[in-house]
């Protein structure tokens, strides 16, 4: 979006911000309550992965971006609007429509201030990539309501702690746990957001002015106490409603008279606990997942670029300083291979594009076997392109498109496994890391001791016709080599 444009829409929305602002009321209140007992408690939602590993959750861009600034914070390209406060911009529906992000700290009025310079740098350096675990959290509940943009959701400690894993977590203990939860809860509350949007088919244009991603509005404390009087907090509760971005990407309603969008995906309680594993020994790969899971859900036909995967785990500011210093450039590419396994470890298969991404430059741990990296290998590099397609713990729709795109089989033998593996020339291992796939299930394969499941039909079948070879059914639907 130019940026007179951007600039007008700025100084537009915020003196519809400063009108609202003027008369609005405080939205958000702590209370203490005395004892434990469920009595005392708000109505709390019903558990997301009561019945199932997955669960729907809002994904809409504004969602998307939303997390890209709690995982990405600095490494964002940050820049002052003209009212001189902290803004991040994206470019939404090619260039015709934007949405804007600011942080505030205040977290009481509907309409806070927005924060400019160091004030909003330092609210940003606060946020923790498990707050982007809350903030899917909140996304999935959203989806549980008719009219969430209206309507308030209610989430405790308890929840939380069993959403994220933190119950097998014995290094804190109840204390710091609760602390830890009421901290990256609010987090989330001090995104603002502007979202403009235009008329698209089957979709009337909108605009959704200056205002919160997710309003806190009430935080219940839960005491008890001992037989000396002592209070000691032994819950939370918490009470959340969606920004009115809901309205125009969370509507059901709205979706039959093209006045708004429906936007969902599935959010896996797998993910969340994989973000909470290794986000403090491997943050790239934390925040890989996080974006991956709104990526995976989009059209995937076409590879992704590593470089724009490298910023997004790293920040442009690292990947471009890589360029101009051998230390920091071994020690990055060394990060990103290690993530790359991190993803593989916990289930994500990973696609080298053939031409672009040789094994001579892929990670030791899949297809590289000299420890030594080629010339000029990080221009070849951040050049390179590669699939990443999500674990099984996700639901089936996120399987990306390019599997079913891509894969035109009906059946496919472990005796045609083998033969297009020698004519390509490749070992089992090899094939093994294309393919994601263990070495050992290759070899069962390929002597017809294990039955090729239909998703694994899919991932041979992409490996193979990105080597340009191609499978096509006879008539009597066994496949034939061309």
């Amino acid at each position: 979006m130019p940026a007179s444009k951007k600039q007008s829409i700025c100084k537009r929305d915020r003196a519809t911000k400063e009108a609202q602002s003027s008369s609005s009321q405080l939205s958000y209140k702590e209370n203490n309550q005395a004892g434990d007992s469920l009595k005392g408690r708000l109505s709390i939602a019903p558990a997301l992965f009561e019945n199932s590993s997955t669960t729907n959750m809002a994904s809409a861009l504004p969602i998307w971006e939303a997390s890209s600034v709690l995982t990405q914070k600095k490494d964002l390209p940050w820049k002052n609007d003209p009212n001189g406060k902290l803004c991040y911009a994206k470019d939404a529906e090619n260039g015709e429509g934007a949405i804007l992000f600011w942080v505030v700290k205040d977290l009481e009025r509907e309409y806070p201030e927005t924060l400019a310079g160091a004030a909003a740098l330092a609210v940003i350096d606060t946020f923790d990539i498990r707050a982007a675990c809350l903030h899917l959290i909140y996304a999935a509940h959203a989806t549980q309501l008719s009219r969430p943009w209206e309507q308030e959701f209610v989430i405790d400690d308890r929840q939380i702690e069993e959403y994220l894993g933190l119950k097998k977590r014995t290094d804190k203990n109840r204390q710091q746990k609760l602390a830890l939860i009421k901290e990256i809860a609010q987090q989330p509350c001090r995104v603002v957001t502007y979202i403009s949007y235009p008329a698209r088919p089957k979709a009337r244009g909108f605009t959704v002015s200056e205002s919160r991603l997710w309003n806190m509005l009430e935080i219940q404390h839960h005491y008890n106490s001992d037989l000396f009087g002592n209070e000691e907090l032994v819950g939370l509760t918490f009470g959340v409603k969606a920004g009115y971005w809901a309205k125009y990407f969370l509507n059901e309603e709205g979706r039959t008279d093209h006045s708004a969008e429906y936007q969902t995906s599935p959010l896996s309680k797998a993910l969340l606990e994989d973000v909470m594993q290794v986000w403090q020994h491997r943050e790239g790969a934390a925040r890989l997942m996080v974006w991956l899971l709104f990526k995976t859900n989009d059209d995937m036909r076409y590879p992704l670029a590593t470089r724009t995967l490298m910023e997004i785990a790293y920040g442009l500011p690292k990947v471009e300083a890589a360029k101009l210093d051998n230390r920091l450039r071994n020690k990055l590419v060394n990060a990103w291979d290690d993530d790359l396994l991190a993803l593989h470890e916990r289930g994500w298969q990973i696609h080298f594009h053939a031409q672009t991404y040789p094994p001579e430059i892929q990670p030791f741990a899949f297809g590289r076997t000299n420890p030594c990296r080629p010339r000029s290998f990080f221009e070849q590099l951040l050049s390179a392109q590669l699939w990443i397609c999500p674990p099984n713990s996700l639901n089936k729709a996120l399987i990306p498109k390019t599997n079913q795109q891509l894969s035109s089989v009906h059946s496919i033998t472990g005796v045609q496994v083998k033969e297009l593996r020698k004519k390509q020339g490749w070992s089992q291992r090899e094939l093994a890391m294309r393919t994601g796939l263990s070495q050992s299930l290759i070899g069962r394969i390929e002597t017809d001791s294990r039955k090729i499941t239909l998703e694994n039909q899919k991932i041979l079948a992409q490996v193979f016709q990105e080597s340009n070879i191609r499978l096509q059914p006879t008539a009597d639907f066994d496949d034939k080599i061309l």
